[in-house]
């Protein structure tokens, strides 16, 4: 794997969790992926519940000129019943990064692949690689990425090694949008609670070992554990109970 680009990416969600992370640098992310992979465009594609699908594309030059309204409209409206790759994930529930190329033909029907297969020749990107962070029945959250030749394993390496960077992330945005609201993020920020710190407390609150914490951030048991002495340290207590009563007086944590 070229060590390079694995570097530039450690260096970018380091620089991202600098900060409290309240929505997804996807733009940030988009120009990353095009310069790790050569592409001629790559998309984020998501859907929440009760909403309908978006999908943001970043091409390369004029890649999508004179395609656009169609790109748009395919990504929002076909994807979910047309897409291999999304057909294969909602039938197997394995979200690692994949090749269109890779999917098995049971899990997308010849009408659905060859509705695929058009626009995206047309588009100059019959080779596609998807990077999910979160699918459900009923939402979902990846990056896909698109170019006219087919990925290297060296590569599909790669996309695994950034799908588990951009998951955490994705799971940092979630958490500081479900658990901390504005008044709680102004208590993080003077206290230097950094987003990945007031993650583990999160986890600690719904009473995981650290083990587990690790295991739901993609982190090492080790880390979670100097995590957890920081959190101490900065909240002013020795232990684990005291910390989460300390970070519901604070406003940090929900009272249950």
């Amino acid at each position: 794997m070229d060590r390079t680009r694995e570097r530039s990416w450690l260096g970018l969600v380091g620089d991202l969790l600098s900060a409290p992370l309240t929505e997804l640098p996807d733009e940030r992310i988009a120009a990353q992926l095009h310069a790790s992979f050569g592409l001629l465009a790559a998309a984020y594609n998501y859907r929440e519940p009760g909403r309908g699908a978006v999908q943001r594309v970043w091409p390369r030059g004029e890649q999508f000129c004179g395609h656009r309204a169609e790109v748009d409209h395919w990504g929002a409206c076909c994807v979910p019943a047309c897409h291999p790759i999304l057909r294969y994930y909602l039938a197997t529930g394995d979200w690692r990064a994949i090749q269109v190329a890779d999917v098995p033909a049971r899990f997308a029907d010849e009408a659905a692949q060859a509705s695929w297969r058009e626009v995206a020749v047309s588009w100059g990107v019959p080779s596609q690689l998807a990077l999910p962070l979160h699918v459900g029945q009923h939402s979902h959250r990846a990056f896909v990425l698109g170019r006219a030749d087919p990925f290297t394993p060296d590569e599909v390496q790669l996309a695994l090694t950034v799908q588990h960077l951009l998951r955490g992330l994705d799971r940092q945005v979630v958490a500081a949008r479900t658990g901390f609201g504005g008044g709680a993020r102004d208590v993080a920020t003077s206290m230097h609670l950094t987003p990945r710190e007031l993650a583990v407390l999160g986890e600690l609150a719904d009473g995981l070992t650290a083990a587990a914490i690790g295991r739901k951030l993609l982190i090492t048991e080790r880390t979670v554990h100097k995590h957890l002495e920081r959190l101490y340290t900065k909240l002013g207590v020795g232990d684990r109970l005291a910390a989460v009563l300390q970070a519901q007086r604070l406003g940090l944590l929900p009272v249950r």
